[in-house]
């Protein structure tokens, strides 16, 4: 019995040799090397995933929430809008805070896509009127050629400053604005409703006087509006409202004053009306080719009779 269980106790050492030699060891080595490099492999990426986002998550918090906004902000600094009107045309527009323009005939105005955290600037070349939304830490600017800047909070004012004339004009309807010069050597003016700042740019000088607010603001509502206006000045504004350039033989008609107000009268209508008070005739030449292929603006001569 004893010799039986050793007999089958030989045998199974020998078939367990015989396994161990069919065993390539050197294949199941480099098989046992490679599952522990791939482990140890995915627990150093792991580490470096952990220890990656440990670093990057922050520096995103912060581009994300402090320098994106940053960055965002000074490029709406940057982006401005120009409005022009044309030649007889009367434009509104409003600004990022809300406040409204009108701008009058061959006027221009720009202004940043978003207003900064300090001030409100705007750039003005011609006439306009500013409906301004009211906020008292923040100034509404109104820069001019010049240096003449138009400042004020929340308010209703007329700035008038074409590059061509020789005096900028600010009307306040409502509320408060402070004008300040460079070439009047820093001169600060202030003004009250119904006040009329005048800016000589020859000289610098600011005279403020009483103004008819509705005389100087009816513009924006499609109005021409003269009280006592002399014909010089007339022939300018109905220059920008129909686009034409008028012309005045004789320096006496400069001294013609007129009382009258227009709506919805044509040039043509409105140089009659003129010419029934005063001994004056008018001409009207049509539009001429240029070298250019492109065509001058009516002419309008007025003469005394």
């Amino acid at each position: 019995m004893i010799e039986k269980e050793n007999k089958d106790y030989l045998n199974s050492l020998l078939e367990i040799y015989e396994k161990q030699k069919s065993i390539d060891t050197v294949s199941g080595w480099k098989q046992l090397h490679r599952r522990v490099s791939i482990d140890r492999n995915r627990r150093r990426f792991f580490i470096f995933i952990r220890n990656s986002a440990a670093i990057l998550l922050p520096l995103f918090l912060a581009y994300q929430y402090l320098i994106y906004p940053i960055l965002v902000e000074g490029r709406a600094q940057q982006e401005v809008l120009t409005v022009t009107s044309a030649p007889g045309m009367v434009i509104k527009t409003v600004l990022p805070d809300g406040s409204e323009v009108w701008l009058n005939a061959s006027s221009t105005l720009t202004y940043p896509q978003r207003f900064t955290e300090k001030d409100r600037i705007v750039q003005l070349s011609g006439e306009a009127y500013f409906k301004v939304v009211s906020d008292k830490k923040h100034r509404f600017l109104v820069e001019t050629p010049n240096e003449i800047v138009v400042s004020a909070f929340g308010t209703e004012f007329n700035v008038n400053a074409y590059e061509n004339e020789g005096n900028y004009e600010v009307t306040l309807a409502s509320g408060n604005v402070e004008l300040y010069s460079n070439i009047s050597s820093g001169a600060i003016k202030t003004l009250k409703v119904d006040e009329k700042a005048v800016v000589d740019l020859s000289t610098g000088e600011i005279n403020v006087v009483l103004a008819d607010t509705y005389v100087e603001t009816a513009w924006k509502d499609g109005k021409m509006v003269f009280r006592r206006e002399k014909l010089d000045k007339i022939a300018t504004k109905l220059s920008r409202k129909f686009g034409v350039e008028i012309h005045l033989k004789g320096e006496d008609l400069k001294e013609y004053e007129y009382t009258a107000t227009f709506t919805t009268e044509t040039l043509e209508d409105i140089l009659d009306l003129l010419k029934r008070s005063a001994p004056i005739s008018y001409t009207i030449n049509n539009q001429k080719k240029q070298d250019n292929d492109t065509y001058s603006r009516k002419e309008v001569i007025i003469k005394t009779i």
